[in-house]
């Protein structure tokens, strides 16, 4: 399936989803990721949710991760280049949703994108190698390319299903892991 037709078709899906059914996902994703993960002492980039789109809320990541001796940053879009930039988080004061309906941070000590040590990445679908079909914009593509070869790519997905994509480009960038509620898949990287 072509990712156009996959991603109406996901997009659908989470609609369907109570508030309840995205709660207990998005609480199933984050524990195990705790379970499986080792966040401390690392930089750890996390998105926030996009209500709109129904994605997982990683949002309770944040107190776990610090509490690790971690650091979390975040990412804010900056839609005329397509480029994410990237912001250590301070305090929830400093999330704003931005007119795109995504909770960005509004100030913070810039972060290298070589220095992260995971990224932890939105997804609608996904293939047996790891692929993933977000929203076509092609942010985390570019972003993705910019990390270090020791950085860790973990997508986090609400349905357990793998599909199949027929459109995959060179720049797409495959992940190593992919989270669900109920299982990890592990990529070759």
């Amino acid at each position: 399936m072509d990712k156009a037709h996959l991603r109406n078709l996901v997009k659908k899906q989470r609609t369907q989803l109570s508030p309840k059914e995205l709660q207990l996902i998005s609480e199933k994703v984050m524990a195990n990721l705790e379970e499986n993960f080792d966040f401390s002492k690392k930089i750890t980039n996390l998105f926030l949710p996009i209500e709109k789109f129904h994605e997982i809320d990683l949002f309770p990541m944040i107190d776990l991760i610090t509490a690790k001796g971690g650091e979390v940053c975040l990412n804010t879009a900056d839609f005329s280049a397509q480029r994410l930039h990237t912001y250590l988080y301070e305090n929830k004061e400093q999330i704003k949703i931005s007119p795109y309906g995504i909770p960005e941070p509004m100030y913070g000590a810039e972060v290298d994108v070589s220095k992260i040590d995971i990224i932890i990445v939105p997804l609608l679908a996904f293939n047996d190698k790891g692929y993933r079909v977000g929203y076509g914009k092609g942010f985390y593509d570019n972003y993705l390319i910019r990390c270090s070869k020791k950085c860790v790519f973990i997508g986090v997905n609400h349905f357990n299903e793998m599909n199949e994509i027929e459109d995959i480009r060179a720049q797409d960038v495959p992940l190593h892991f992919i989270v669900t509620p109920k299982k990890i898949y592990t990529f070759p990287g």
